[in-house]
């Protein structure tokens, strides 16, 4: 008994170390893959426009529609933008404050349609595009852009 006992060890042995000698005598390449750098998500705003006007700039604010335009920069396709109507209240420095929200989460497709409401006849206001709050940015999210002035 004994002996079947050092021979099943010496069979294991010998059968480990032809495994290590064969696995360490193959040269394998190793290949090191860069790690995938993120880069951070951007939404910039880039004009309002009447709807009516094919180009150029924003006419004074009234009753009619308005195109807002804006792109955004490693910014996932499914995730929305906020759009934002605010008031400039300093120069110096830059300074803005919210007078209302046009839109939460809206398709990221580049334009949404806005109508002026009343008492939004001044020509103080302009129109930031923002980050959605609903999605988790791995490299974060920022405005590329100052907000438009909408007149």
């Amino acid at each position: 008994m004994n002996n079947i006992k050092y021979f099943v060890i010496v069979l294991v042995v010998v059968a480990l170390g032809f495994v290590f000698w064969n696995y360490k005598g193959t040269d394998k390449e190793v290949v090191v893959v860069p790690p995938v750098v993120e880069q951070p998500a951007t939404v910039s705003t880039v004009s309002v426009l009447d709807a009516a006007n094919s180009g150029g700039t924003a006419a004074a604010i009234n009753a009619s529609s308005k195109t807002i335009n804006w792109k955004t920069t490693n910014y996932p396709s499914d995730v929305g933008v906020n759009i934002n109507l605010v008031r400039k209240v300093s120069d110096s420095p830059k300074t803005f404050e919210l007078v209302r929200v046009l839109a939460t989460d809206t398709p990221n497709d580049g334009q949404e349609a806005w109508v002026p409401g009343k008492g939004e006849k001044t020509d103080d206001l302009y129109i930031e595009v923002t980050c959605s709050g609903t999605s988790e940015f791995n490299a974060g999210c920022s405005l590329a852009s100052e907000p438009v002035k909408v007149n």
